[in-house]
């Protein structure tokens, strides 16, 4: 048992653009940004709106992960229209790695410890400092344990981030929002000999799946299955509107 199984937490998810799907399933893993760039990914990879700030607030050595089942960030790209799925981790292979806490979206988060100002305090709600950190976060057992126990508000989330890469197990679940995303997800992964499930369930938000999107991600993932050493075109719903 680890943290995370002894708060009675069964999944651990990633969200992501549904055509970063054949990448993710080929490395069957979630890879930190060091590593997807000495992989080949450009930074128009990343999304534009959070990997600066992740990295500049010293969060770029993780694979970022959430306890968080209804994410704001993925409500508003399925409102647009734009297929994004989540990546179902069992909490056991998160038990498995090395793991730090954070109780706040480190992307969007405003108070952070720069320029001389304070931040979030530290305490055992919100965790500590830590080089290179402008956000407080939980490192070891008793530290975790601690923010974990305390609730949340509306505008703070569970970050669970792994110290460098994520590898994926076998019984990792797809979960798609839309049927046309789920088949499209299965023939992903079926070209792939990816033995992870796919499950359709109930989208957080509306979602009125765009068709101009859609085939965008389509000819992504026609060219990404085509060939492995293919790195992207630069899609990222952050630059659309």
């Amino acid at each position: 048992m680890g943290i995370l199984s002894d708060q009675g937490i069964t999944e651990v998810r990633h969200y992501a653009p549904l055509h970063y799907l054949p990448f993710i399933a080929r490395s069957q893993s979630l890879m930190c940004k060091p590593s997807l760039a000495a992989a080949g990914f450009a930074p128009t990879h990343y999304r534009s709106m959070s990997h600066g700030q992740d990295v500049t607030r010293g969060f770029g050595g993780y694979a970022h992960l959430t306890l968080d089942q209804e994410p704001r960030i993925l409500k508003a790209k399925l409102a647009a229209g734009f297929p994004h799925v989540a990546i179902s981790v069992p909490v056991a292979a998160i038990d498995k790695v090395q793991t730090s806490i954070c109780r706040f979206n480190v992307a969007m988060t405003r108070k952070l410890k720069r320029n001389g100002k304070p931040g979030h305090t530290e305490n055992d709600r919100n965790g500590k400092y830590f080089a290179g950190h402008e956000i407080p976060i939980g490192r070891s057992p008793a530290e975790k344990s601690a923010i974990l126990t305390h609730p949340l508000n509306a505008r703070t989330m569970i970050e669970v981030l792994v110290h460098g890469d994520l590898p994926l197990p076998d019984n990792t679940k797809i979960i798609c929002y839309s049927n046309e995303d789920a088949v499209a997800a299965q023939n992903i992964l079926a070209q792939l000999n990816c033995p992870w499930q796919v499950e359709v369930q109930k989208p957080p938000a509306h979602y009125p799946r765009s068709p101009v999107h859609g085939k965008s991600v389509t000819d992504f993932v026609t060219q990404a299955l085509a060939d492995q050493t293919w790195r992207g075109n630069g899609l990222e719903f952050d630059r659309l509107k």
